[in-house]
């Protein structure tokens, strides 16, 4: 006869990887100009038992914050994964954890390179 085990489900994630949005971000104002290719990674992390216990996080408004943001201006790619862990944690209060890293694709830095990126962790305290 077989045995049966009960499993605790403690830790739950969900997220989207390789999100792709133009948007007029950089240091330099010939950047922010000209605009280009950023990829994101997300990544949230939240405690349920069971499935269903918590209100699900809806993919589409996470995509939407994403274009929120590069909607608008900015310097730093840093302050960009930081502003939209921050909407991401203050939408759902189930979320303990986010992570975030944005890439600039092709970034220029007088090399070839994939990308230049920043990452950020934000936690519930």
């Amino acid at each position: 006869m077989e045995s049966r085990r009960k499993y605790a489900f403690t830790r739950r994630a969900v997220g989207l990887k390789g999100i792709e949005v133009y948007g007029h971000i950089g240091f330099f104002p010939e950047e922010r100009k000209m605009g280009r290719l950023f990829r994101l990674d997300i990544h949230a992390e939240y405690t349920a038992s069971e499935v269903g216990e918590v209100p699900p996080i809806d993919y589409r408004e996470i995509a939407q914050m994403v274009r929120e943001r590069f909607a608008e201006e900015g310097i730093l790619i840093e302050h960009i994964a930081q502003t939209i862990a921050t909407m991401i944690m203050d939408r759902w209060p189930s979320v303990e954890k986010v992570r975030i890293a944005v890439h600039k694709v092709h970034p220029p830095v007088g090399i070839l390179a994939e990308s230049a990126y920043a990452y950020v962790e934000v936690e519930r305290t």
